[in-house]
């Protein structure tokens, strides 16, 4: 039978909206039963969930329309079923520590590293309640899974904007700022995205992440605010995710400074991160407040009222492109020269 429904519709378009429902929905009960568990909610709550609810639909629509795009999702999501076991099995103690900072009154658990890196003194904290923040192998392994939830399945749709804005080939000098464990790279080979790529990060629980996952990347330690002194104009392309949201904004300045500076003349950043205040509609912007306090991000309100074409085009960044992807922004910039 080609047709069902009063309406008659085909049955090849009714079944993959019936999949993405299922899928963003199936998210979204996993987001809402754990936030309902160790979080507050209110009316300012429910309406974002909503709101998130149809965008993520979207979105899904928009990038699985494509099926190569469908494909190489699906190839990429199947190796993140390798750390779904240590994910379902921190789930109640990552409940349990944020209730005890509900009940005690605590904004974040300061971290103690255990090695001598130079970290930042804004960097140890429990960024997102993980236990340790991000100096913990388990948070490493399981942020995936921590961030799908948080985006009702949308966390890799995100970041196929990234993808799309680079070449395929294997041709580029990539840097990939804050790389974490590195997921979008194998979405990206899974596309013919097949460059000399190179990630750094302050975490070395999170490097230890993207080499045990076998990501085809070099991953070194560095703090972005302090690159190194030979990378001066060394790359073709630099990529930065979901990182300046996390930072105050002078690291912020300098991290911009550092990302233009190894930038070769005529090079791209593709840059994106959570959308801001005037990104935001009513339900987001008055979510805006619980994200930073429910999940320990100190410096999203700074970074929310940040005016970024203007912090680029001080550094000799231009924005050629700018677009939305659901609970992310995506910015594309020129390096003058």
């Amino acid at each position: 039978m080609e047709q069902i429904g009063q309406f008659g519709a085909p049955l090849a378009e009714v079944l993959p909206r019936l999949r993405t429902a299922g899928r963003v929905g199936l998210h979204a009960s996993g987001l809402m039963s754990g936030w309902a568990t160790a979080l507050p909610i209110d009316e300012v709550d429910l309406s974002f969930f909503k709101n998130s609810f149809n965008g993520a639909m979207e979105l899904h629509a928009r990038v699985l329309a494509d099926p190569n795009k469908r494909e190489a999702l699906a190839r990429a999501e199947r190796e993140d079923l390798l750390t779904l076991p240590l994910f379902l099995g921190s789930i109640l103690s990552d409940i349990g520590r944020v209730r005890h900072k509900q009940r005690h009154g605590l904004q974040e658990l300061r971290v103690e590293p255990e090695d001598a890196f130079p970290y930042p003194d804004y960097y140890l904290t429990d960024f997102h309640n993980q236990a340790n923040g991000g100096l913990s192998l388990r948070a490493a392994l399981t942020y995936e899974w921590q961030i799908r939830l948080l985006f009702m399945g949308a966390n890799r749709l995100m970041r196929q904007g990234v993808i799309d804005q680079i070449p395929e080939g294997s041709h580029l000098d990539i840097l990939d700022v804050a790389c974490g464990p590195a997921t979008w790279m194998r979405q990206a080979w899974l596309q013919n995205r097949r460059h000399r790529c190179t990630g750094i990060d302050l975490s070395p629980s999170y490097l230890e992440a993207a080499r045990l996952l076998r990501r085809k990347a070099t991953f070194l330690q560095m703090n972005a605010e302090q690159m190194l002194p030979e990378w001066t104009e060394r790359f073709d392309l630099v990529t930065c995710i979901w990182l300046f949201h996390e930072l105050p904004p002078p690291a912020i300045e300098r991290v911009t400074a550092e990302m233009a500076r190894v930038l070769e003349p005529g090079g791209t950043l593709v840059f994106m991160d959570a959308i801001q205040q005037g990104d935001a509609n009513r339900e987001e912007q008055g979510s805006f407040e619980h994200f930073e306090t429910y999940f320990n991000e100190p410096y999203f309100q700074d970074y929310s009222r940040m005016d970024l074409p203007e912090l680029f085009e001080r550094h000799g960044l231009r924005v050629v492109k700018t677009e939305r992807w659901f609970m992310s922004k995506l910015l594309v910039l020129r390096k003058e020269g």
